[in-house]
């Protein structure tokens, strides 16, 4: 699928189905740097098409590594050991992070001179090891300078060094591991063992000559260096879980969905995200696991969920680093705060994530509260359900635009994303990937239907949910008449705010079946529960999750402020009306079976009264919208209505 530079994400989607996902990204480029320094000749499969890990793979063949495609993403890897041979020339890193400190490890020990360079983002963040890689004697100019472009100049026979990590930083320990396996003795290195450790694995699943020993939050590595290291026959990257975190967080948030990914890194340093999801209430299942490679494998199934937010530690931090941006996402969806603290981490990625999280996630009507190195977001705020385009920025970073094209397709906000291409960076097929799961037999479709007083849009609703299979019917009156239900019941004249906004925070559409919610004490309550803005504002939230976060196919909601205020999102905007005096007769028969001594003109005042009050609100008045469209409902029946909301619904469906 082409990727317009100004992409337009789908809306309100759900999954069904299977996928197996392009190899890991980390994984990938150590399995190809690694297997070039094996004696012998390497099969590797799922090496993911992604432009990091291609990166890695024109790299090493600029080193004279010899590399042939076997396959659509299997490679053989012909190598002669440790070490590359002489090089004098440039490597381009392109945006690979990865790439460029592994391989800077094995350069430093190495007999070559090389001028490194970069895109403009990798030029602009730290490369981090100039200093520990001067250990092995090799130079570095101009000195003193940390980022891209650079000269670096090989020593072919570096000796073991005594290095110490101070902050956990898999990609720093790696560069090490690897300068160590090419210098002669025995390298030891202190470094938190809260960092990832694909390459301690991997090299262990090779029986290269490593030792690891964890004390308290730290560890020791000891590596042997100019050891054999044998080619491996097959070797197969599982699929990538950082790549996962997406569909997994889309799978939770889309109506009727259900997805299981095949064959996933299960390292326990890399699904810290599933940790938390879970703990957010997303409904997800780990099945077959088992070891592959030396890594912990196996299939992640998840369903649509309802997530609650979530206050994180410090300490999980570094295990999602990656994921922080899509789990930002989820915490939008979720009901209460979260909260993301110690993450100076993100502003030296792809991009500042910080700042490209806390702009877009203000665009698209998300409440955050920032510090220098947190974020608090507010899930399900009012203005999170605003029918308004917005247009962000991906930065060029490949998790910021997918994070929110996750926010697009698992609600009916409208997101354009910039420069969405970068997707192309760790993740090419993720539209592809997605399409091959939507669930083209459900689109869900909200319907709201707005209208005076005995307009007859309560009794079309009703009609149309019991006649359209798996359908849900909302009146939105109902909670204001639970609320006037147990005003009531506390036999109290004044009405106490406080109490019912506690109330309402916590209402069900269980509650809202509840009897008696239509007797005449109700009736004469309600209009005056209803004006008051304090309570209007609180089940603003509860009207909304009521609405977006159910299952059911059809949503029918009717009241007097649902397509101006409650469901601006809503697929169908409906506007019912019928003349006053008609409106006033309908009402009249339906209170003269409950009041036989009740006369027109009391009714015709009261309706005349109630369009006021309505009307003229000065919180949510009613008004016919503007894309709303206007159905007049003189003189029809509730079949005849019915037909004519059918047609408009089979339109909408259509698109």
């Amino acid at each position: 699928m082409a990727i317009k530079k100004l992409f337009k994400a789908p809306n309100n989607i759900s999954l069904k189905g299977s996928l197996h996902l392009p190899g890991d990204k980390s994984i990938g480029i150590r399995s190809l740097i690694i297997l070039s320094q094996s004696y012998g000749i390497s099969n590797v499969s799922n090496i993911s098409d992604g432009e990091d890990v291609q990166t890695a793979l024109a790299n090493i063949k600029k080193l004279k590594i010899t590399v042939q495609k076997t396959g659509p993403s299997d490679y053989k890897i012909f190598s002669l050991g440790i070490g590359f041979k002489p090089f004098k020339g440039t490597l381009n890193f392109n945006n690979s992070g990865t790439t460029l400190r592994l391989l800077t490890g094995l350069l430093s020990t190495s007999p070559v001179e090389a001028k490194l360079i970069g895109d403009a983002s990798l030029s602009k963040r730290p490369i981090r090891i100039i200093s520990l890689m001067e250990k092995f004697f090799a130079s570095f100019s101009p000195k003193n300078k940390d980022y891209l472009p650079i000269k670096l100049i090989g020593y072919g026979d570096a000796v073991q060094n005594d290095i110490s990590i101070t902050k956990p930083s898999a990609q720093i320990i790696s560069a090490c591991i690897l300068a160590g396996m090419n210098a002669h003795g025995l390298t030891s290195i202190t470094a938190p063992n809260t960092a990832r450790d694909h390459t301690e694995r991997m090299l262990k699943y090779l029986k290269y000559p490593i030792q690891i020993k964890n004390h308290g939050k730290m560890k020791t590595i000891k590596i042997m260096g100019k050891q054999f290291l044998s080619a491996e026959k097959n070797y197969i990257v599982p699929g990538d879980p950082s790549s996962a975190a997406f569909i997994i967080v889309l799978g939770a948030l889309t109506k009727n969905s259900s997805v299981t990914l095949h064959n996933i890194l299960l390292n326990e340093k890399r699904i810290g995200f599933l940790k938390v999801l879970k703990k957010m209430g997303a409904k997800i299942q780990i099945k077959n696991k088992k070891i592959k490679f030396g890594e912990n494998v196996g299939d992640i199934e998840v369903k649509s969920s309802m997530l609650r937010g979530v206050s994180l530690s410090a300490e999980i931090i570094p295990s999602i680093i990656d994921e922080i941006p899509i789990l930002m996402v989820a915490a939008a969806f979720a009901d209460g705060k979260s909260y993301f603290p110690n993450l100076d981490e993100l502003k030296i990625k792809e991009s500042d994530r910080l700042a490209a999280m806390e702009i877009n996630l203000k665009k698209v009507g998300v409440s955050l509260t920032r510090t220098s190195n947190s974020l608090t977001i507010l899930g399900l705020d009012e203005d999170f359900y605003s029918n308004k385009v917005a247009t962000v920025d991906s930065f060029k970073d490949h998790r910021i635009a997918m994070s929110f094209a996750v926010m697009a397709m698992a609600s009916k906000k409208k997101i354009h994303i910039k420069d969405f291409d970068c997707a192309r960076v760790s993740y090419p097929n993720f539209l592809s990937d997605i399409e091959k799961i939507r669930n083209k037999s459900f689109k869900q479709i909200i319907v709201g239907l707005d209208g005076p007083v005995s307009s007859g849009k309560t009794s079309v609703a009703k009609y149309a949910a019991n006649k359209l299979q798996n359908s849900l019917f909302l009146d939105s009156g109902l909670l204001y008449r639970f609320l006037a239900k147990k005003q009531l019941q506390r036999k109290q004249k004044k009405i106490n705010v406080s109490k019912l906004i506690t109330i309402a925070k916590k209402i069900s559409l269980k509650d809202l079946k509840s009897a008696g919610l239509h007797k005449q004490n109700i009736n004469l309550l309600v209009s005056k529960i209803a004006k008051i803005p304090q309570i209007r504002k609180a089940l603003l939230p509860v009207q909304r999750k009521i609405i977006f976060n159910t299952s059911f196919q059809n949503v029918f909601v009717c009241g007097r402020d649902i397509n101006s205020k409650v469901a601006q999102n809503a697929d169908l905007k409906i506007y019912i009306d019928a003349p006053l005096k008609m409106r006033a007769t309908r009402r009249y028969l339906e209170l003269k079976k409950i009041n036989p001594a009740i006369t027109f003109e009391e009714v015709l005042k009261t309706v005349k009264m109630r369009d006021f009050n309505d009307k003229s609100r000065s919180h949510s008045p009613l008004i016919k919208t503007k894309d709303s469209i206007l159905i007049n409902n003189t003189g029809s029946n509730i079949r005849t209505t019915f037909v004519k909301l059918q047609r408009l619904i089979r339109k909408v469906q259509s698109n």
